[in-house]
């Protein structure tokens, strides 16, 4: 029987972020979001996230609460709550609000089953729970070469294997990176196989056109570049069958790869290589689920991504993910915790360890605890809702 809400709270968050963090399409120095906790009808309390990203979904936090208030407080009421399709109007996919809804849904359901979420989901979607170590990947942001080299060189003492360079719309700044990549990494980038094996790809955040993507693929096959993540701008899909015709380096998208059904165009139409799967961007964790299956029936990799900046209870949902998905996850990222933010919401700290390796989470529901405390001094609450 579906245990049905008692009261809906949505926090709007501001924390400060330790390192200012840049890409092609923003820079920021304070990670933005929404908690949404729901407590049901037996008392039960579940925390849920979601980071709306107006460049990636349309969504802002203002937006994000409006359409909890409007549309998604309704539905956690209704008899199956997670066959919700997130409401998409002028060009707005609500994936973050609904995200954050359906995880805390997740979290108090599991907590009052006293079953982790993992288990839970696991016979809904045919996967059996692998608790298995993960590895997360270092990320480079695109700034200086100076920059680089001081944080490659910090990864490297962390013994990560992948990494990812974040590339932009100067050739000349993106190549001496690849470069400084290349000489600290050495050997490592070109090795098929074998325990001192590393990976590099990069994430132009759709900072180029076609011709620029095809010139940009010629020097990326040079420095050993895996895959190219979202290398022209969203909406700008239909050139990708071409990019991917006339260079070598694969394709993984990002922000382009938003619902189920545009995935199925993209692979129906020859545009992608790779899936990178953001449980806040795809709309939580039943849609990512989805996401990775479309992946792996036709033949593509896909990557666990993550929004800059998350708190723990995003963390150890893609925790759940990794854990579900098992050994068909090409890459990791995220669990960069307190290294990144000067304060989280949850008791636990996820931050990865040695070698970027991961923990599968061990506790009912999410398998975290959000300290009210701790919410109380980095957000505010936005909106309440009595059922």
């Amino acid at each position: 029987m579906t245990l049905r809400p008692r009261t809906l709270e949505v926090w709007t968050y501001e924390i400060p972020m330790r390192i200012r963090f840049e890409h092609a399409r923003a820079a920021r120095d304070m990670s933005t979001g929404i908690l949404v906790r729901l407590v049901l009808a037996d008392g039960t309390v579940g925390w849920g996230e979601g980071i709306p990203r107006d460049y990636v979904t349309g969504e802002t936090v203002e937006g994000a609460v409006g359409v909890i208030r409007d549309h998604y407080a309704d539905r956690l009421a209704a008899d199956t709550p997670l066959a919700t399709v997130p409401v998409e109007a002028d060009g707005t996919v609500h994936n973050a609000a609904w995200c954050a809804c359906e995880l805390a849904y997740l979290d108090a359901l599991g907590r009052s089953r006293r079953q982790r979420v993992a288990d839970m989901l696991a016979g809904q979607v045919g996967l059996k729970p692998h608790r298995l170590l993960r590895r997360v990947s270092a990320v480079l942001s695109n700034r200086s070469v100076e920059r680089t080299r001081r944080t490659l060189r910090l990864m490297r003492a962390l013994s990560f294997r992948d990494y990812k360079l974040k590339v932009g719309p100067d050739p000349d700044r993106d190549e001496a990176n690849l470069a400084e990549v290349n000489r600290q990494l050495r050997r490592g980038l070109r090795r098929r196989r074998g325990p001192t094996r590393r990976t590099l790809r990069v994430d132009a955040n759709g900072a180029w056109d076609l011709e620029e993507a095809v010139r940009r693929a010629e020097t990326l096959a040079r420095y050993n570049v895996l895959a190219v993540e979202q290398p022209l701008a969203k909406g700008n899909e239909a050139a990708l069958a071409d990019l991917r015709r006339r260079t070598r380096v694969p394709i993984m998208l990002d922000e382009s790869l938003v619902t189920l059904e545009g995935a199925e165009r993209l692979v129906a139409g020859g545009q992608v290589d790779l899936f990178n799967i953001r449980i806040s961007k795809n709309g939580g964790l039943v849609r990512s689920l989805k996401l990775a299956d479309l992946a792996h029936r036709t033949g593509l990799d896909f990557q666990l991504g993550c929004m800059v900046g998350e708190t723990g209870v995003l963390t150890a949902a893609g925790r759940v993910f990794l854990e579900l998905v098992g050994r068909r996850v090409r890459f990791s990222e995220g669990s960069y915790g307190r290294f990144l933010l000067r304060a989280d919401v949850t008791r636990e700290r996820l931050s990865f360890g040695y070698g970027g390796f991961v923990r599968a989470m061990t506790g009912p529901g999410l398998g975290v605890h959000v300290s009210m405390r701790k919410v109380r001094r980095v957000a505010r609450c936005a909106l309440r809702v009595e059922y």
